[in-house]
């Protein structure tokens, strides 16, 4: 009598539903992208950063996503990067550039790049720092309850984590070390034997993008408290001295920097790896003379001789320029 009851409650909630007699909380497909929300814009403190971000390692060993052994590395790092340009905090130097120069100098182009390899790369490139990044987890979880074949309640659940670096490109130096989580979940109840299961892909990603988010507000925001730094490029004739940053970064004709020299590494005894240098002697002080292009900048000196290729510059925030019409307008 009892079975008979349930099978015909059975019947009524599969007539009452789609005729797949399928319920599913998941999101569309369309809608993956919007998962959660990008980070917000942050108070800019001086000129962007110029950064780049090399392919991300995984690390998670789920095998193949999407039809491809790196789609979920390449989907994290594309999301990564969007966030970072969205942010206006950064220039980001397009992936294709990166890959170019570390194939010429024989270097990886993976999260698993080290400190000095990153530093090598991004002072090729003109870089201030570099992003690295790693997918540690992602896994998938199903969950089933009901009454037998008569009625059963799905729910499947992928969870992703990632890690992620930020390199002064300069140095060496770890500037931060960041990571975040994500997850999505989708249940659906069968009756019957009827229902369809989730779709990995769209779950999947979700999770992932969530875990990529997640970690960039964090990121962005500590980035952000980094001061902007550049270097010379190159001691000119005729007093010009030439450093590596442009228009494209907002340092304003007028601004004047302070010019040091790079003390010794100092490095974990633990790790070996660089975790800062001695603070190098003042050389001078230039001033923004004008941009020969986006990442060129030409100075005259102000205070100060001996300017060196490579030397550290920073900008003096007390006397930057105040921001004109023009620069309100952009």
């Amino acid at each position: 009598m009892f079975k008979r009851m349930l099978i015909c409650a059975a019947f009524v909630m599969g007539c009452a539903g789609s005729n797949e007699n399928t319920k599913s909380d998941e999101r569309p497909q369309g809608e993956v992208a919007q998962a959660d929300a990008p980070p917000p814009a942050p108070k800019l403190h001086g000129p962007k950063k110029r950064i780049g971000i090399v392919d991300f390692d995984d690390a998670s060993h789920h095998g193949y996503w999407g039809g491809s052994r790196n789609a979920l590395a390449e989907a994290a790092r594309d999301v990564a990067t969007e966030a970072m340009v969205k942010s206006g905090a950064f220039v980001v130097i397009e992936r294709e550039q990166i890959a170019q120069i570390l194939k010429e100098q024989g270097l990886g182009m993976t999260g698993a790049i080290s400190p000095q390899t990153a530093a090598k790369a991004g002072k090729l490139l003109g870089l201030q720092a570099l992003v690295t990044g790693k997918i540690t987890d992602f896994d998938e979880d199903n969950k089933r309850k009901g009454f037998g074949a008569y009625y059963q309640e799905n729910t499947r659940t992928f969870h992703a984590r990632i890690s992620l670096r930020m390199i002064d490109a300069t140095s060496g130096e770890i500037w931060l070390a960041e990571s975040g989580e994500g997850a999505a979940d989708s249940k659906s109840t069968s009756v019957m034997g009827g229902g369809q299961s989730s779709q990995e892909q769209t779950l999947g990603k979700r999770a992932l993008y969530m875990a990529v988010r997640n970690t960039m507000r964090k990121v962005i925001a500590k980035s952000d408290a980094k001061p902007w730094a550049g270097a010379v490029a190159k001691v000119g004739q005729g007093g010009k001295i030439y450093i590596t940053a442009g228009s494209d970064i907002g340092l304003k004709v007028g601004a004047t920097l302070t010019v040091r020299r790079m003390g010794p590494e100092i490095t974990d005894p633990t790790t070996g790896a660089v975790i800062g240098h001695e603070m190098g002697r003042t050389v001078g002080k230039l001033q923004v003379a004008d941009h020969l292009n986006e990442k060129l900048s030409v100075c005259v000196s102000t205070r100060g001789a001996g300017f060196s290729n490579g030397d550290l510059v920073t900008l003096d925030a007390s006397k930057e320029p105040a921001a004109s019409d023009s620069d309100a307008n952009d």
